[in-house]
């Protein structure tokens, strides 16, 4: 088990701010990337499982299961769950049995904690953010800003400008997330990029070196993770032999860790602002999603105006 990637509880009760109802032992770590109600295990002794290894949550449905019991069968039933060894059980407000469940847990040494969110949202946040942070990634050369909402990462030929249109960005008021080393994983077909622990917060810029962005630009200009939504090649074409877009009509698309992702490929010439090229890329890219492509537009207008003056 050893081997596996695992979740400390320690940083699960950080991330969240949890109220820690019983400490449990230093050992409890979450092997498994997701939100356990325990269902089978509540109601009978037999389980396919040798031990819970994910976080457990238990709400109002395990409450009200649990009180229909008689006191005896109540504790027996916990027991069945807490003697699988689950690392740690997440209470809300609309679970009632909760000084019964810390005495159980002291035996078991589980970690009980309590959150004031109910059982719909702790499955949106809690379980979305176990499940990044089990997720297997790799590490992807280019530069990851989020624009707008949407998550850009910036590609090229290294020396073609990345940081610096990044830099350029992030002070327009965008969110800085990754340069240079972006790890990547494909979680159910979404793409979510982080930083390299390594280049975490640092951007590399030509003749100014490794820069600190929350330490140089503030905290609130970073962003710890994005999807990314698009994807942006920076091309240099110095002898006007490669071919680009020019009417834009059809959204094309480029594969990373098997998702499609939208892609623009965008020349890098003198006089070209990229900044603003790439914040009307993604407004483009968000107008082309919600079924409107201003080059069909144009060609529509192009063939009424043909077809009065023919």
């Amino acid at each position: 088990m050893s081997s596996q990637k695992f979740i400390p509880i320690k940083s699960l009760i950080n991330k969240f701010n949890f109220d820690v109802l019983y400490k449990g032992s230093s050992h409890n770590k979450i092997y498994i990337p997701s939100l356990n109600r325990t269902g089978i295990e509540l109601a009978s002794k037999h389980t396919i499982f040798e031990n819970i290894i994910s976080a457990v949550l238990w709400s109002g449905n395990e409450s009200k299961f649990l009180s229909q019991l008689s006191n005896k069968k109540m504790i027996e039933s916990m027991r069945n769950v807490l003697g699988l060894k689950p690392p740690v059980i997440i209470i809300t407000k609309a679970f009632k049995q909760v000084d019964t469940l810390c005495k159980i847990a002291k035996k078991y040494s589980t970690t009980i904690l309590f959150s004031p969110m109910p059982s719909a949202q702790l499955y949106v946040t809690v379980a979305a953010w176990i499940n990044e942070q089990m997720a297997e990634y790799r590490t992807i050369h280019g530069t990851l800003i989020n624009v707008y909402g949407v998550g850009v990462l910036l590609q090229g030929e290294s020396g073609v400008g990345k940081s610096e249109i990044a830099l350029e960005l992030v002070r327009k008021g965008h969110l800085f997330v990754a340069d240079d080393a972006v790890d990547v994983a494909n979680l159910a077909d979404r793409l979510l990029g982080k930083p390299n622990a390594i280049a975490n917060k640092f951007i590399e810029v030509r003749g100014l070196g490794i820069l600190n962005i929350p330490r140089m630009l503030g905290i609130e200009k970073t962003q710890d993770t994005s999807n990314i939504d698009v994807i942006i090649e920076l091309v240099v074409d110095d002898k006007k032999v490669l071919q680009f877009e020019r009417l834009g009509a059809e959204l094309k698309s480029k594969q990373l860790e098997k998702v499609l992702i939208p892609h623009y490929k965008l020349p890098i010439t003198p006089g070209r602002k990229m900044s603003d090229l790439i914040e009307t890329a993604v407004i483009d890219l968000k107008l082309k999603q919600h079924g409107y492509s201003s080059a069909k537009n144009y060609m529509e207008n192009y063939k009424k105006v043909n077809r009065e003056n023919g």
